[in-house]
Formats: C-alpha cells, structure tokens, sequence
C-alpha cells in the first residue's frame, strides 16, 4: 500500500513541472517584450547606422562635360527646375452656433477651417458661402446621426463633399476643429 507522503511528493514533483516550464515562458516573453519596446519605441542607432544615413541626402552628380564646349554642362542640357504645386492657404472660419434638427433644443456649435488653392475667385463671398451652405446642413440632422467616432467622420465626409462641390474643387481640404453639442 502507498503511504500518504509517497503520493504528496508525487503532486509536488508534478506540480514543478508544469510551474517551471511556465516561468521560464514567462520570463522569455517579458525580457522579449521589453527589448522589442524599447527598440521600436526609442531607437538609438549606432552612428552611421541605417537610421542616420536615411535621412541624409546626397549631392547630385556633376553633369557630364558638354561634348561641343569640352567643358563643364551645355546651358540647353540642364534640366528644367520642377514646378511647385499651387499655393495652399489656410483659412479659419468663424465658429458656426446652430440647433439640430433632434432632439428639439439641441444645439450644435462647430468650429472649422478650409485649406483651398490660389485659385479661389472671391474667397470672401465663397467663405460666406460655405459657411450658409454648412449652417443649413448642420440643422438637417439629428444628434444620432453625428455620435460616435462614425458619426464625426460621416460628418466630415460629407461637409468635404459640399464644400469641394461648391468651390467647384478649389477648397482641398474641410477641417472639423472642434464640435460642441448641448
């Protein structure tokens, strides 16, 4: 017959078994974690390490030696400097205070801006225009449709929309500053 203390040592001898295994785990996944968090989060390269030299950019070559001159680059040869993009201005709009449509005594006030190009004919009357056009959609809707991290987006995307249509593409950008319903 066993004894009592033969068959404790035997749960014991089990029981380090399956803790050792789990704590050198353990520890393996902790000492990994923190290496690959520090690495990723706070990367310190060596100097002259990949990260450095990235960043740095280097001289163009010399052009080659104009054949019929025997010297230096043919003025006709240079390439043509690459034309920038249209100006982009930004332009805060003075904040728009309006009720929703529901529940009844909500009201709405949104702070937004505009990036638009260089090309916008009248900006003032346009501004005003946008702003009309936006204080007239905002008292469209109700206070569900614009809950939530969806509905802040849908919002946005929709205010881009009327805004790019009515400045016929000029206006490049519709930004919702900040958003305040009560």
């Amino acid at each position: 017959m066993a004894s009592p203390s033969g068959a404790s040592g035997a749960k014991k001898s089990a029981m380090a078994e399956t803790i050792a295994p789990l704590a050198i785990l353990t520890m393996l996944a902790g000492g990994g974690g923190a290496f690959l968090g520090t690495t990723l989060v706070n990367p310190t390269p060596a100097p002259g390490g990949a990260v450095e030299q990235a960043g740095r950019s280097e001289a163009p070559p010399a052009p080659p030696p104009c054949a019929a001159h025997g010297h230096g680059a043919c003025e006709e040869a240079a390439p043509a400097a690459p034309q920038a993009g249209p100006a982009l201005t930004l332009k805060t709009l003075t904040p728009i205070l309006t009720n929703l449509a529901s529940p009844p005594r909500t009201v709405i006030r949104l702070q937004c801006a505009i990036v638009y190009d260089a090309g916008l004919s009248h900006p003032d009357v346009v501004f005003a225009q946008i702003m009309s056009d936006t204080t007239a959609y905002l008292r469209t809707l109700t206070l569900g449709s614009i809950e939530g991290a969806e509905g802040l987006r849908r919002l946005h995307e929709d205010l881009s929309e009327r805004v790019a249509t009515r400045t016929e593409g000029h206006v490049r950008e519709f930004i919702v500053e900040t958003m305040v319903v009560q």
